[in-house]
């Protein structure tokens, strides 16, 4: 009778397992010692040196099933921005939209402005040249030909520090470190904010190449320094901005038939605009007399509205920034959570709202450390357990999940806004479509976590994160690939 009873208990408690974890417990259990010794394998000979953490969750439980030093705090980079964007679609909602206004003191008479105009931002990044020209439109439609007065940007929805603590001056002449302000550009639709494209391509021997650059060059100064080679010659032309000018230099050799492009970040974004602006106004026939200036400056309280002018909302928006892990968005994410949650406009008040996004979902917020949202400093850590734990709680935030799950980059897809950072990666037939998660690289530091399908049909929740050493995107996949076929 007890061994009758004894039986019973052991195959009650098989299926409860089964309907809680989707597996056995014997059997997870010796497939689990097979993926430990694969898995160990690879780091014990491929990263050998490097310092690692690995976690792995069953996706429908958030059981943790293997970790391999996952309590070890290690720099996310980009992998940050799992965080930072479920705390912006939280605070923000998926149908969050930035604001551009334009306003004036004075008044129309006979199409003649006699007073200020005021372009005023909320820190929308997808905001383009062709949105001023909108701008231009509405303008011309009222029946403005000529402004007497000055042009005005108005930025102050943010603070004054254009860079995020974690830039490193050698950084900031390359898209990826932007500077921000609620008041910038971007020069095409993967909303490279504060940017500008450089695009260099050759004349004939021993001359300067052509250099254009888009959608403006503005207040940017060229310095052509590069010559057009032989196309047997090497390349080694080079495009940067001097530190803290406006300076664009352009140098090295470019062998004939060969082309250059960079993009490269403007000194300060609100001034870049209002220069664009100006240009526009006057493109559409919109001449400004008596000496005007551009200056930064806060719109005061007594004008009239002219024109606004609201971005895509903020579910569209993650589909680029996720997909692409546009820094500049992150940032400005960052800086219009903490104006709307605490009237300040900084990245620290804004980082004080995910800190405290985390706590909501009971996060150890201890295991997380940053000073920015996009994952740029290499001040920022985190454990792998600690993404994995967030990535399976998030699933419960119904109203935006699934927004949130579509903005991740998907394993082997070659559409750019679909397989975005991963569109190159996991392509055999096992991984292919799979593998759904975000990237990261700075020096030294490889980092991927989200959701991975296994051969078995189940899903689970991961996260590997690697520092110290270079070139490890080829170990941190195989790593993956060897979930994927084990578990």
């Amino acid at each position: 009778m007890q061994s009758r009873l004894s039986l019973f208990v052991k195959v009650f408690m098989l299926m409860v397992s089964f309907l809680l974890f989707g597996q056995t417990i014997d059997a997870g259990t010796q497939d689990l010692n097979l993926l430990r010794e694969d898995i160990e394998k690879i780091v014990k000979e491929q990263l050998y040196g490097a310092e690692v953490s690995i976690s792995v969750r069953q996706k429908n439980s958030g059981r943790l099933i293997y970790s391999y030093k996952g309590g070890q705090a290690i720099k996310p980079a980009s992998n940050m921005k799992l965080l930072t964007s479920a705390a912006a679609l939280d605070v923000l909602g998926n149908n969050y939209r930035f604001k551009t206004q334009l306003f004036t003191n004075g008044k129309i008479t006979n199409g003649f402005l006699k007073g200020d105009l005021y372009i005023r931002g909320e820190g929308d990044p997808t905001l383009m040249k062709e949105d001023l020209e909108w701008f231009a439109g509405k303008l011309k439609a009222k029946g403005v030909h000529t402004v007497e007065g000055d042009l005005f940007g108005d930025d102050t929805w943010f603070d004054s520090e254009l860079l995020t603590p974690g830039i490193v001056w050698d950084d900031e002449p390359y898209y990826y470190a932007a500077p921000i302000t609620a008041l910038t550009t971007s020069p095409n639709t993967d909303y490279d904010t504060g940017t500008v494209i450089v695009d260099v391509s050759t004349g004939s021997v021993d001359t300067p190449p052509t250099v254009k650059v888009t959608p403006y060059i503005g207040e940017m100064e060229i310095i052509n320094k590069a010559k057009t080679v032989k196309e047997t010659d090497a390349n080694t032309l080079d495009i940067t901005r001097l530190y803290k000018s406006n300076q664009i230099v352009i140098s090295g050799n470019l062998p004939i038939g060969k082309t250059g492009r960079e993009w490269i970040t403007v000194k300060n974004p609100t001034i870049h605009t209002l220069s664009m602006f100006q240009s526009v106004l006057e493109e559409a026939g919109i001449q400004f007399i008596n000496g005007h200036t551009l200056k930064v400056m806060k719109t005061p309280k007594k004008v009239t509205l002219l024109a606004e002018k609201r971005s895509m909302p903020l579910k569209d928006i993650m589909i680029p920034y996720m997909k692409l892990s546009n820094n500049g968005i992150a940032d400005i994410l960052v800086k219009t959570m903490g104006q709307v949650e605490k009237h300040d406009g900084s990245t620290k008040a804004g980082l004080k709202v995910v800190e405290s996004y985390g706590k909501s979902l009971k996060l150890d917020m201890k295991a997380w450390d940053f000073e920015d949202g996009s994952g740029m400093s290499h001040k920022d850590s985190v454990t792998s357990n600690a993404l994995t734990d967030m990535l399976y709680k998030v699933q419960k935030e119904k109203s935006w999940y699934q927004t949130y799950y579509t903005s991740l980059p998907v394993a082997a897809n070659a559409e750019r806004m679909i397989g975005g950072s991963l569109r190159n990666r996991f392509k055999e037939p096992l991984t292919a479509g799979k593998v759904i998660a975000k990237t990261g690289s700075l020096n030294a530091v490889n980092t991927l976590s989200g959701y991975v399908q296994a051969d078995s049909g189940e899903w689970y929740i991961f996260s590997v994160l690697v520092q110290n050493k270079e070139d490890t995107i080829p170990d941190i996949d195989k790593i993956v690939t060897t979930m994927a076929k084990e578990l």
